[in-house]
């Protein structure tokens, strides 16, 4: 005695292969995300809080993403002032990034001032079809803990 009718065993194999497509589909695109290149000109702002010497700052990052290694240098400016580091850090599960100022390369500050030292945290996101980088960051310089402030990134879109 058969228990299914061979327009049953049809729509069951439909369903199944409608199924594995769909397990298909998010494993490629699980896998597209965690392919996501980082490398190149990320452009936006970093902030700081009260008491910090400027609410907002001018922020540019050049990243070169190698595997779960990332390595680069940003440059800060406001006013008058400026600082270039080289940066370092790793991203994981695909979207976040903890990133550190290694060192200051080059800089000009106000009598009395010195930068920060940052370590960063941002998360990797996609905005209306726009790559960004947003999170925090904290730092240090050598007489104290700075006010700490959030960031914000776009990446570039290379010219010709």
């Amino acid at each position: 005695m058969n228990l299914f009718s061979s327009n049953s065993l049809k729509s069951i194999k439909h369903v199944a292969m409608k199924k594995n497509l769909w397990i298909f589909l998010l494993f490629f695109s699980i896998s597209a995300f965690g392919q996501t290149n980082l490398t190149g000109l990320w452009l936006g702002k970093i902030t700081q809080e009260e008491g910090g010497y400027a609410p907002d700052y001018s922020f540019e990052i050049y990243i070169n993403h190698d595997g779960k290694n990332i390595k680069g240098r940003s440059y800060v400016y406001v006013d008058k002032i400026f600082a270039t580091f080289d940066i370092s850090g790793s991203i994981h599960s695909g979207i976040y990034l903890e990133l550190t100022d290694s060192e200051i390369l080059d800089n000009k500050v106000n009598e009395g001032m010195e930068w920060c030292l940052k370590k960063y945290q941002l998360v990797y996101k996609v905005k209306n079809g726009v790559m960004h980088l947003e999170g925090f960051w904290q730092g240090k310089t050598t007489f104290s803990t700075c006010i700490p402030g959030k960031v914000f990134l776009k990446k570039q879109t290379p010219r010709a």
